[in-house]
């Protein structure tokens, strides 16, 4: 039930008491007034009686008064009277619910009783004791037929009952009437300015001008609503300079990367420039035959075509990304990235092996620099963690596993991409903390600690997670989880 109607209720059945009240009150007092009435009218005929009655017992005792009572009904045309003698208990009225002593006090004091005879017919019995001679040899029982104040105060029900209906109708009517304009209206208002709200519409002026107490909760949503929509301002603004922040962070350790990266590009690049050079210098020489001369340049187009697809991945990789996500390859994205990191592993006396079933396609969904850049850090850290020359296997497949709480996600099987070193691996606090921006357990110059840190930001905001296992000096094992490209594996 809606709160106006509710109100209304109970107000119309606080309304509907105080009438009911105050028409039973008023019959009540009509009731006894009437009695009280009937009680003096009765006092004044007994009154003026007494000195025929007084007579009477002078002249022949009780006996007579009831002989002089008989004839004063008979000439009068007022109410039944008859004489009460206390010594003849059988003049008593035997009157239904009234005991013996009940009629003794009758006899000694003016009092009244009303009663009803077979016929239905009610009447007020009045008994007026007389005193005479010094004593009280009886009472005077005067009846009173009550038609007529029963007819008044059937009269009076019915007028209440009457005014009970009107100011029933009449109540419901107004309250009905102004809780709709009062209470309902204004709280129809609010309620719907509360669910736009609710669904993100802030900045909501006031459902309501009036002085009164909804006027002021009105004002108190708008002026909330409005708080809503700078807090949601400034929460956006400051996402976006987070994203930007991130991104400028992502960037600036690709950029180390390719840094990284370059000594190892220009060691591969001297030896496809020796074989350019020295066919070169046998061509400018003109001791060549036309065969030796074609095979010489075809020599030296294919160093320029490998040093240029050199150039061009580091290039690529070097190149700011943008943040459109697309179905990936995760093995022929890993195969891309192994060769792109081949030069800084040669380097440093590390073999790269990408361990996958190319017939079975590993796939997910974001973007492609983003995922290359997470790959490319955790190699990085591996080559970093085998000085002395080693092994670094990457393997990618798919697996059957429970995301950790953080992950909300429906999924049970993810793609997994792990880059296992044979490096000196790393202590139970290290592990703790290889995630957190800065940290670092290389040398003063030798890294940023933001490589790793970067990595679990952009493997997170893809639905997965990082997880590390490792053992000093004896390697360790990153493994990437993403969620897989179901419209793939439909497929």
């Amino acid at each position: 039930m809606k709160l106006a109607a509710k109100l209304i209720l109970i107000f119309m059945v606080g309304v509907l008491g105080i009438v009911a009240l105050f028409s039973w009150q008023t019959f009540k007092q009509q009731r006894e007034w009437s009695q009280q009435s009937y009680e003096e009218s009765a006092v004044d005929l007994v009154n003026a009686l007494k000195p025929t009655i007084e007579q009477a017992y002078r002249d022949g005792g009780t006996v007579r008064i009831q002989q002089a009572i008989e004839v004063a009904r008979r000439t009068t045309s007022g109410p039944a009277m008859r004489w009460i003698d206390p010594e003849k208990p059988d003049d008593v009225q035997q009157i239904p619910g009234v005991r013996p002593t009940d009629t003794e006090t009758l006899t000694r004091s003016i009092s009244s009783i009303s009663i009803s005879d077979n016929d239905g017919n009610a009447k007020q019995l009045t008994y007026v004791p007389l005193t005479l001679a010094g004593e009280v040899p009886g009472t005077v029982e005067v009846a009173t037929p009550l038609m007529d104040s029963e007819a008044n105060i059937h009269r009076s029900f019915q007028a209440s009952v009457l005014l009970l209906i009107g100011v029933t109708l009449l109540s419901g009517f107004v309250i009905y009437w102004g809780g709709l304009k009062l209470i309902a209206s204004p709280l129809r208002k609010l309620m719907k300015q509360v669910e736009k709200i609710g669904e993100g519409e802030f900045g909501q002026p006031p459902a309501i001008t009036s002085n009164d107490e909804f006027g002021q909760l009105a004002f108190a949503i708008s002026e909330m609503s409005r708080r809503l929509e700078q807090q949601r301002t400034t929460i956006e603004t400051e996402k976006e300079t987070r994203q930007q922040t991130q991104q400028q962070l992502r960037h600036i350790d690709r950029l180390g990367t390719v840094g990284t990266l370059a000594a190892g590009v220009a060691h591969e690049l001297g030896t496809p420039l020796n074989v350019v050079s020295g066919r070169a210098g046998l061509i400018s020489s003109g001791q060549l035959s036309a065969e030796e001369v074609s095979s010489s340049a075809q020599a030296i187009q294919k160093e320029v075509e490998r040093m240029t697809a050199i150039i061009r991945q580091l290039l690529d990789f070097a190149r700011r990304t943008g943040t459109e996500h697309a179905s990936i390859n995760l093995i022929q994205l890993a195969q891309k990235t192994c060769e792109l990191m081949q030069p800084l592993a040669k380097k440093a006396h590390v073999n790269l092996i990408v361990d996958a079933n190319e017939n079975l396609p590993v796939t997910t969904v974001g973007d492609t620099g983003q995922i290359q850049q997470v790959i490319t850090n955790l190699i990085s850290n591996a080559i970093q963690a085998i000085p002395d020359g080693g092994k670094i296997l990457i393997k990618v497949h798919s697996e059957e596993i429970q995301p950790p709480a953080i992950i909300e996600s429906e999924q049970n099987r993810f793609s997994c991409l792990e880059v296992i070193d044979t490096g000196t691996g790393m202590t139970d606090t290290e592990t703790e903390h290889v995630f957190e921006p800065f940290y670092t357990t290389k040398d003063v110059g030798e890294g940023t600690g933001l490589g790793l840190s970067i990595a679990y930001g952009i493997v997170r905001e893809h639905g997965g997670w990082i997880d590390v296992a490792s053992k000093k000096d004896q390697g360790t094992t990153f493994r990437v989880w993403l969620p897989l490209d179901n419209q793939k594996d439909l497929q």
